[in-house]
């Protein structure tokens, strides 16, 4: 402030010789002269309250140094060991609803919706969820060569909150008595990956579905042959589809990969104390583009009359599986024996066997035709004509990662048990926009 002074008076010293230069000055520099002066007096009263306030500061400054010491030391703690690769808390014990947890950083969002609209031979039009679906998944090294992951995905019904299951198609997307609400959970599960295998706790796709995907191939109307899915689920309970409650373990061994699965819980009073449902599958796959696998999953705590939440008695899943892929041709075909596993159009379970064939043909790179082959009945000793049976093809366009638009028809053949069509032909239509 002081220069600032000192530039005012050469000012006001230099401008009484412009002005002479210049001649008798005006009544307004007369007044322009006055307001530095002012201006002048006020900037040294300043500067003398500003030396009063420093020497007051002079005098507690040994007080500030001794905070700012204090504050240097709690920053230089290390950071919390939860929240490794992440930023720590403000407050790790607080208990408030909306405490600050501390946040894992190294997580992987995807999504996939999808929407399609289908017309029936009956002339009834409508638009249908295609198992739409958001996740979240990760995984952080928790010590030398073993990792730790997660993952949770849920089910996502885009067009009704209608709690009804209106559409019975392959991979229906919800587990038995969930319905068709809007919100579902699809896959929720931890693990540890190690050099001898993967273990993982949670519901997840089980190692039955390891082999029934070899047919569930196309973008609607399949794998309801194969028993993944089995009465109607999205194989929860019976554990050959997403399996719920489950300990899984895979591992692979050059051309052999494999899977075990137990699913524990408290479901009706045949509970057993480990193993409620076991299951195991093998898969060979060689260089060459071929490859067989096989699988098998049985309840041991069944009842003979479950409740909608609970699993059958005797239930019991064997499948069989052969695929054949080249880069521009994929086939693939199922055979499962099915024992108590399947309900029919009155709700009676049976003893049964199911067929699948899928078919895929590459046009262009990202253009390709799609065919399937469903074929479902009971045995002869089960009462009436029941059998699930229809073919579908649909044309393919993949305009970016697993985002497609596709266009198909499902001939039906399907039969209840009094002999009438079960289901009419259908034309779909749709759109996956995968994230």
């Amino acid at each position: 402030m002081r220069t600032f002074a000192a530039s005012a008076v050469v000012l006001l010293t230099l401008f009484p010789i412009a002005a002479h230069a210049q001649g008798t000055p005006s009544a307004q520099q007369t007044a322009l002269m006055k307001l530095v002066e002012e201006q002048t007096r006020r900037i040294e009263a300043l500067e003398a309250r500003l030396a009063q306030l420093q020497q007051k500061v002079e005098g507690i400054g040994g007080g500030t140094q001794t905070v700012l010491s204090v504050v240097v030391e709690d920053e230089e703690k290390p950071v919390l060991e939860h929240a490794v690769d992440g930023e720590p808390p403000d407050d790790p014990d607080q208990e408030a609803p909306a405490a600050d947890l501390p946040r894992a950083l190294n997580i992987d969002a995807y999504g996939s919706l999808r929407v399609l609209a289908a017309t029936d031979t009956d002339g009834h039009a409508e638009i249908r969820n295609n198992s739409s679906r958001l996740g979240l998944r990760g995984e952080k090294e928790l010590f030398r060569s073993i990792m730790a992951f997660a993952r949770y995905e849920m089910g996502l019904n885009m067009v009704t909150n209608d709690r009804a299951i209106l559409l019975t198609a392959g991979d229906p997307g919800t587990s038995i008595g969930q319905g068709s609400q809007a919100i579902t959970s699809r896959l929720g599960y931890v693990g540890l990956g190690t050099p001898v295998g993967s273990f993982s706790w949670g519901k997840q796709w089980s190692p039955y579905y390891d082999v029934a995907q070899f047919s569930d191939q196309l973008q609607v109307f399949t794998g309801l042959a194969t028993g993944a899915f089995g009465a109607g689920t999205d194989g929860g309970i019976a554990g050959t589809g997403r399996a719920e409650q489950a300990l899984v373990y895979r591992h692979g061994w050059g051309p052999f990969s494999g899977g075990l699965q137990a699913q524990n819980r408290s479901l009706t009073t045949n509970d057993r104390q480990w193993g409620d449902t076991f299951g195991g599958a093998v898969v060979v796959s060689g260089e060459t583009g071929f490859g067989v696998g096989a699988a098998y999953n049985q309840v041991r705590d069944g009842v003979a009359s479950p409740t909608i939440n609970e699993p059958q008695q005797g239930d019991k899943a064997t499948i069989f599986g052969v695929r054949f892929q080249q880069e521009r041709f994929y086939a693939g075909s199922t055979f499962s024996i099915l024992k108590q596993h399947e309900v029919d159009d009155l709700g009676r379970r049976y003893d049964g066997n199911g067929f699948e064939l899928a078919l895929r043909y590459y046009l262009l790179e990202h253009v390709w035709l799609e065919g399937v082959y469903n074929d479902l009945r009971p045995n002869d000793d089960h009462p009436g004509d029941f059998r699930i049976r229809f073919g579908a093809s649909n044309v393919v366009y993949n305009f970016s990662t697993a985002s497609r638009v596709f266009a198909g028809f499902k001939f039906e053949g399907s039969k209840r048990s009094d002999g009438t069509d079960l289901q009419t032909s259908t034309f779909a239509a749709g759109l996956n926009y995968t994230f």
